[in-house]
C-alpha cells in the first residue's frame, strides 16, 4: 500500500513484538486519523481485526542504514516509536555485540535518517530500568536524577541510546522524548522473560494433572517493579503527545515485587504449589538485587498511573499460556 502524503503516519519499530501489539492498538484507539506503519526484520502477519485499513507492515533491517534512510524518506512519519530491540538481559550476556548492534546502532540509524532527511517527527526512545544498575535498598525508589551504573551489556546499550538521544536533541534540534521503562508483563510475552517463564512451567505441569511440581528458576531473591503492558503503552502514547523533548521519564509502578512472592501468587491463582529448584544455568554473571522506580515525573506531567492490579496481569497471562498449551496439542 502506498501511503498518501496527506496521511498522518506513525512508525512503530519492532512491530511484531510483545509491546508493539498493544501500542499499535492504543495509538489507533486514541486517534481516528492515525495510520501506523509497523517495521520489523521478519515477515509477519497482522492478526488484529481492529487494525484493518489503518495499518501496514514493512520488512526492513534497521541495521542497514541506507534501507532505514529510504524508509524514513518515503514515509515522512510524524511520530516514531522505537520498540525494536534485543531486550533480554540474559541474551546480552551471551551475545553482547549483537545486543549493542540491535539496541544502539539501529537507533542511531533512525536518528541519522530523520536528521538527514529533515523529518519533523517526534521520536519516542524506549530505555530501561537496567540503566540504573546495582543500587541499595535505601536508594529506591529511583528518580530520573539517580546516577546510571549499568551492569550488563544490555544496560550499557540502553544508556548509549539515551546519550545519543540527548546529543541529537541538543546538537541537531531533534524532537526526542526518552523513557526508562521498568519491567512490564502480560499476555503474549515470550517465555525467555521471567514471569511468563514461570507461568509456562506452571501451565505445563497443570496440563499433566499435577498440583505440585518442581519449578526451575534462576536467582529469585530479587525485587523488581512490574507494570501491566497495557498500562505501559498508555504511558507511551501520552508521552508521544505530552512529553518534553530532551526529557526522560520513568515508566513504572513504584512498587517492588519479590520474585519468590510472585511465584506464590501464581500458585494461588492456579491452585498449585511449586517447589523451587534453583538452576545456576539460568543465572546471570551480574544480577541487580533491587530495581524500583519513582513515577512522580510522568504522573505530574500527564496524570499517568498504572491501573491494572498485578493479580489481573498474572491471571490474564496464565490464561494466555493455557491457550498456547491447548493450541500446541490441538
Amino acid at each position: 500500500m502506498t501511503v498518501s502524503k496527506a496521511t498522518k503516519v506513525s512508525l512503530v519499530t519492532g512491530a511484531s513484538g510483545f509491546v508493539a501489539r498493544y501500542l499499535i492498538s492504543e495509538l489507533l484507539r486514541r486517534d481516528e486519523e492515525a495510520y501506523i506503519v509497523g517495521v520489523d526484520i521478519i515477515d509477519w502477519i497482522n492478526r488484529e481485526a481492529s487494525w484493518d485499513g489503518r495499518f501496514e507492515n514493512r520488512k526492513v533491517d534497521l541495521i542497514d542504514a541506507e534501507a532505514t534512510r529510504r524508509l524514513i524518506a518515503e514515509l515522512q512519519p510524524s511520530r516514531i516509536c522505537h520498540l525494536a530491540s534485543f531486550s533480554s538481559v540474559s541474551y546480552s550476556w551471551e551475545y553482547p555485540v549483537e545486543s549493542f548492534n540491535n539496541n544502539t546502532n539501529i537507533f542511531l540509524n533512525i536518528l541519522e535518517a530523520v536528521r538527514r532527511e529533515d523529518i519533523k517527527a517526534r521520536v519516542l526512545s524506549i530505555g530501561s530500568s537496567e540503566e540504573y544498575g546495582n543500587v541499595s535498598e535505601h536508594e529506591v525508589p529511583l528518580k530520573e536524577t539517580a546516577p546510571l551504573k549499568p551492569t550488563s551489556p544490555y544496560g550499557v546499550a540502553r544508556v548509549s541510546q539515551e546519550l545519543l538521544s540527548r546529543v541529537y536533541v541538543e546538537g541537531f534540534g531533534l524532537d526526542i522524548v526518552m523513557t526508562r521503562s521498568f519491567n512490564h508483563i502480560g499476555p503474549y510475552q515470550r517465555e525467555v522473560f521471567v514471569i511468563p517463564g514461570f507461568i509456562k512451567q506452571f501451565t505445563a505441569a497443570e496440563k499433566e494433572g499435577k498440583r505440585e511440581f518442581i519449578l526451575r528458576t534462576g536467582d529469585i531473591d530479587v525485587v523488581r517493579d512490574f507494570s501491566d503492558v497495557r498500562d505501559v503503552v498508555r504511558a507511551y502514547a501520552m508521552l508521544m503527545e505530552e512529553g518534553l523533548a530532551g526529557e526522560v521519564y520513568n515508566v513504572c509502578s513504584g512498587k517492588g515485587q519479590n520474585l519468590n512472592d510472585l511465584i506464590g501468587s501464581i500458585g494461588r491463582l492456579m491452585g498449585m504449589k511449586a517447589e523451587v529448584l534453583r538452576d545456576s544455568a539460568l543465572g546471570r554473571p551480574s544480577e541487580n538485587r533491587i530495581i524500583v522506580g519513582d513515577r512522580t515525573k510522568i504522573s505530574s506531567l500527564c496524570g499517568w498511573a498504572p491501573s491494572i492490579p498485578i493479580e489481573k496481569t498474572l491471571s490474564d497471562t496464565i490464561e494466555y499460556w493455557r491457550s498456547v498449551s491447548e493450541r500446541q496439542n490441538a
